[in-house]
């Protein structure tokens, strides 16, 4: 029995990642991203992320005395314009979707911002190669000897699942001492 289980979620309706680790870093459970195959439209894609965490949340509260979800804060700008409310909105849609899952779990969901995570855990919230901005965080993971997050395309050519390398970054964030860490409580 573990004492604390971080699911680590990376939300977006491209590819969610979705990373679960027991009492740091030594016990990297999962490291994986959904797809949304056959999918429609974003209420499709919240209920896969429901029906996800309905299998995934029960597991863990079996498996550690306390599970909490972490996942990344909604920017409300970017490169420094703002974003548009479309965007917003659905994100925040998405977002309401697993806090209110976990919620029916008794499970405590907490946001926290990019920079901070890859700071923390990465080591730098800068990208060197600005063609490349997911570089840092695929070293970062590989580095932990996690290959799942490799695989191929249709052409062959290697690609990585950097949503499934945030999502993993993120849940290691939830283990740093609490005067190290900035969490938001969502609700």
């Amino acid at each position: 029995m573990y004492k604390t289980i971080m699911i680590g979620i990376d939300e977006s309706y491209t590819k969610t990642g979705i990373s679960v680790v027991a009492d740091g870093r030594q016990h990297i459970l999962k490291v994986s991203s959904t797809r949304f195959k056959g999918c429609k439209n974003k209420s499709d894609k919240r209920r896969v992320i429901r029906g996800i965490l309905n299998k995934l949340i029960p597991i863990c509260q079996l498996r550690a005395s306390q599970v909490v979800i972490i996942l990344e804060r909604i920017r409300t700008f970017t490169g420094g314009s703002h974003l548009r409310p479309k965007y917003l909105i659905s994100t925040g849609a998405l977002v309401a979707t697993i806090v209110d899952t976990a919620y029916d779990y008794g499970v405590k969901c907490f946001s926290v911002d990019t920079r901070a995570w890859k700071s923390k855990i990465v080591g730098t919230s800068k990208h060197k190669d600005p063609d490349n901005p997911k570089a840092e965080t695929i070293q970062f993971v590989l580095s932990l000897g996690i290959t799942s997050i490799i695989s191929k395309n249709r052409k062959g050519i290697t690609v990585y699942d950097d949503d499934a390398c945030d999502s993993l970054c993120m849940a290691l964030y939830g283990f740093l001492p609490k005067n190290k860490r900035n969490l938001r409580l969502e609700e």
